[in-house]
């Protein structure tokens, strides 16, 4: 466990400063002393902290148009913290206006009427759509973020906006808006879409329930359902249609053709995961190119980083195909903890032994200690900042050389975390920048 040389920050902030460390045999004194020279201290988690340390954060996304910041777990309350101090610091000093999640685009929808007009409750578009895949991210952290933009836009000329860029969920919206921008400008093609889109709205408002049931489908009919979107949206493209109503009919392409793959099979769901994360940069790049403005991104580790550090995902994640489209205006952020907390998706016999229920029905509470040695996260834990923001770009020659070799490292998502479970990682290979926390806690998640 770390030793504080120094005493708690001011009010508001976590713990941080220089420590003192006596570092265990198995730790590599030169790597982390290499590590140490070149690591910025991360004075708080808290969003509203204020302070100079997020001036090195800068100084690293540089002139970047589009910023991805990963989680190492898909519920654990610090990084949805980060994720908000890091953009409000964006916002404020390099004139960032997204925020965009690994959310569908239909919720992103919902939730930016939210943010730019005030329209709805976000709680409630939490309970009805951070549903299925995305159940773990209806939390109060991520809840507050929300209501920061909404408060933010009330106060501010330049609004900022919010993105769902993932396909999972066809949301209401997106037929509603698509068929309304028919009717007004092409009214002559409004029984076609109506034919093309019959039977495919979501038939309950639980987007969980909607996907489950959507996939109990016979495949043949998903490749009806995708056969039909996509003749939508090809169709409204050779109209010249607006942009936006195009994009919109895009995105319901991308969900009943991600539903199209045979995910009983192996290939099929590697298919479907290649597609998925060509669909997340895609949007991202289209929203970019499309209004201008820079964005903040936040979703899996696994999916921001620049090469593959899990199997089950593809030769190139969403980091690696924004670099091929953006080039050095796409900056990736790679998040790590040494030990603490965060929820999982249980089952309905219960959560594993052991493991404390969460307070919602069929999720759990999880924790790890700290990482053992052969682990990146154990490494990094031996710099003397407790939190601290390291750019792999710039290190010296022997925390690069250790940062390009692949070893143990924690990735746990949705899921239980077990030993066994370790993905092997590159850091420096992986991301640009490396944030790493000392100790973390689980999110708090609503009811």
């Amino acid at each position: 466990m770390k030793l504080l040389a120094l005493g708690l920050a001011s009010a508001g902030l976590t713990m941080a400063g220089t420590i003192a460390v006596a570092a265990p045999a198995s730790a590599d004194t030169g790597v982390v002393a290499a590590l140490d020279s070149v690591a910025k201290p991360l004075a708080s988690t808290s969003p509203g902290a204020r302070g100079h340390d997020l001036d090195a954060f800068g100084a690293m996304v540089g002139r970047a148009q589009v910023v991805g910041v990963g989680e190492a777990t898909h519920s654990t309350a610090e990084f949805y913290t980060l994720n908000q101090r890091l953009f409000r610091y964006l916002v404020a000093e390099k004139g960032f206006t997204t925020f965009a999640r690994e959310l569908s685009w239909s919720t992103g929808l919902r939730l930016n009427d939210y943010v730019l007009y005030g329209k709805g409750d976000p709680q409630a578009i939490f309970h009805d759509e951070v549903k299925g895949p995305y159940d773990l991210f209806d939390n109060r952290e991520f809840l507050d973020l929300v209501r920061y933009m909404r408060a933010h836009n009330a106060g501010h000329a330049e609004k900022v906006q919010f993105m769902g860029a993932d396909l999972l969920y066809p949301g209401d919206i997106l037929f509603d808006k698509v068929l309304a921008y028919v009717k007004q400008r092409h009214p002559a093609l409004l029984p076609e879409l109506t034919r093309l889109y019959d039977g495919l709205r979501p038939t309950t408002k639980n987007a969980g329930e909607y996907m489950a049931q959507a996939m109990a489908v016979p495949l043949k009919t998903r490749q009806d359902h995708a056969r039909r979107a996509t003749q939508a949206l090809r169709l409204l493209e050779r109209q010249g249609a607006d942009k936006w109503a195009v994009q919109h009919a895009r995105a319901l392409s991308q969900t009943f053709t991600d539903f199209a793959f045979d995910q009983a099979t192996e290939d099929g769901r590697r298919q479907a995961q290649e597609y998925r994360d060509s669909v997340l940069a895609d949007n991202v790049a289209w929203w970019n190119a499309t209004t201008g403005a820079k964005i903040q991104v936040s979703g899996l580790n696994a999916h921001l980083s620049y090469t593959p550090i899990d199997t089950a995902f593809v030769p190139t994640p969403m980091g690696g195909l924004l670099r091929k489209r953006l080039g050095d205006r796409f900056v990736t952020v790679g998040t790590s903890f040494d030990q603490g907390g965060y929820n999982f998706a249980g089952s309905e016999d219960g959560c594993p032994d052991g493991v404390k229920p969460a307070e919602r029905p069929m999720t759990c509470k999880g924790s790890v200690p700290a990482a053992p040695a052969d682990y990146n996260e154990h490494t990094l834990d031996q710099v003397r900042h407790r939190d601290f923001m390291l750019d792999t770009r710039t290190a010296p020659a022997a925390a690069k050389a250790w940062l390009s070799r692949a070893r143990n490292t924690r990735l746990i998502g949705g899921g239980f975390w077990s030993p066994g479970q370790a993905v092997q990682a590159a850091l420096g290979r992986s991301f640009d920048v490396v944030i790493h926390l000392h100790q973390v806690k689980a999110a708090r998640l609503l009811p």
